[in-house]
C-alpha cells in the first residue's frame, strides 16, 4: 500500500501549496493536501529570505537540466545509527520528466538500481518518507557508485518509532531536538496523498550525522560559492507540508561536553536554515537539490538556533543549518 502511494507521489507532487488569497477552512482537502487551520489575505509574491506575511509562491528552480537515457546507482543505505535499513524499502531513480518503477532494498541496507529510461534530471531516491526520511542525490553519470564514495553508505534518518506531535496552527510541536512553531490561524496542508490522518500527519524530526552524509551534502555550495558546511542535518516528515504564515523553527543544540554548546557557536551567532526537497515542482528548493529557506541566530544563552523573525520555514522538508560566514 505504501509503495503504492510513493509511486504515485515518487516524481513530485508539486508540492506548491501557496496561498492565493480568500480563505481555507478547517479541515479542507485539495489536490492531496488536507488543511487545517484558516489563512486569509492575498499572495505577497515575497521570496525566501524575505518578510513571509502572506502564502508566496516560492522561488523559480531549474532549466537547463541533464538528460540521461539508461542510468543505474548501487549503494548501501543506513540510519542514523549506522544500522543497516530495513529490507523491502523502497528506492527509485527519478527524473522531473518521469519515476522508475520502485525497487526495494535488500540484506544489510543493499541497494541497486536500474532503469533504461529517458531521464530529465535524474536523481537517486531512497526511503519512503514515513518510516525513513526521503533523501534524493542527483546522477550526472550512467553509473554511480556510492558504496565507494566517503565511507561508502548514505544515511537517512528512522522516522518510525520516534514520538510525534500535531502541527496545529497557534501552537508550538516539538519533536525530538526541533520544535516547529505555527501562527494562529495559519493554515497546516499536509499531503494526504502520502501522509494518512492520525500520526502519520504529525511532525517527527531525527538528526542525522554527517559521518555517512558526504554524497547527500557534496557539492552544495553558498552564495559565493563556497561550500555550505553544514553542521545539522535532520530528517523531517511530513515533508511538502505547507505552512502559512511561516512556522518560527527552533531546535535545540547538543551541550554534553563543551558549553554553551557542542558546536562553538557563541550566542547571537547568524546562522541559516537550508531545506532539501524531492518535489518536482522545484517551488522552494531544486529537485533533489538544496535551498536557502531561512536566517536564523544563535540564542543568547547558546543552547539553541532559531529562524529570523518575518522568515521561518513556510514548508517542511528535510534540513540542515550552516553557521553563517
Amino acid at each position: 500500500m505504501i509503495t503504492g502511494l510513493l509511486a504515485l507521489a515518487a516524481c513530485g507532487s508539486g508540492g506548491g501549496g501557496s496561498g492565493t488569497g480568500g480563505t481555507s477552512s478547517t479541515s479542507s482537502s485539495t489536490g492531496g493536501k488536507s488543511t487545517t487551520g484558516v489563512s486569509t489575505g492575498s499572495s505577497s509574491g515575497a521570496g525566501m529570505g524575505g518578510s513571509i506575511t502572506t502564502c508566496p509562491p516560492g522561488m523559480t528552480y531549474g532549466g537547463g537540466e541533464q538528460t540521461l537515457v539508461g542510468t543505474a546507482a548501487k549503494a548501501t543505505i543506513v540510519d542514523e545509527t549506522g544500522a543497516p535499513v530495513a529490507a523491502g524499502q523502497p528506492l527509485f531513480i527519478c527524473g522531473i520528466n518521469e519515476c522508475s518503477p520502485p525497487g526495494v532494498t535488500g540484506a544489510n541496507g543493499s541497494a541497486s538500481m536500474t532503469t533504461n529510461l529517458s531521464l530529465k534530471k535524474p536523481a537517486f531516491k531512497y526511503g519512503d518518507a514515513l518510516n525513513y526520511a526521503e533523501f534524493a542525490i542527483p546522477l550526472t553519470a550512467a553509473t554511480t557508485d556510492f558504496t565507494t564514495i566517503g565511507t561508502g553508505k548514505l544515511a537517512t534518518a528512522k522516522l518510525a518509532g520516534t514520538p510525534g506531535a500535531t502541527l496545529t496552527a497557534g501552537t508550538a510541536a516539538v519533536a525530538g531536538d526541533v520544535t516547529v512553531s505555527i501562527p494562529a490561524g495559519a493554515s497546516v496542508g499536509v499531503n494526504a496523498l502520502v501522509y494518512a490522518p492520525g500520526d502519520q500527519q504529525k511532525l517527527r524530526a531525527v538528526n542525522v550525522p554527517l559521518a555517512n552524509m558526504s554524497a547527500v551534502l557534496d557539492g552544495v555550495t553558498v552564495g559565493d560559492g563556497g561550500p555550505a558546511d553544514f553542521a545539522l542535518v535532520y530528517g523531517v516528515a511530513p515533508t511538502e507540508t505547507t505552512i502559512c504564515p511561516a512556522a518560527t523553527v527552533t531546535v535545540a543544540l547538543s551541550h554534553a561536553t563543551t558549553m554553551p554548546n557542542d558546536l562553538g557557536w557563541a550566542p547571537g551567532a547568524a546562522v541559516e536554515f537550508w531545506i532539501m526537497t524531492v518535489d518536482t515542482g522545484q517551488t522552494y528548493a531544486p529537485y533533489a537539490g538544496w535551498a536557502k529557506m531561512s536566517d536564523g541566530a544563535v540564542s543568547a544563552d547558546g543552547k539553541s538556533v532559531t529562524t529570523a523573525a518575518g522568515q521561518g520555514f513556510i514548508t517542511l522538508e528535510n534540513f540542515a543549518i550552516r553557521l553563517k560566514s
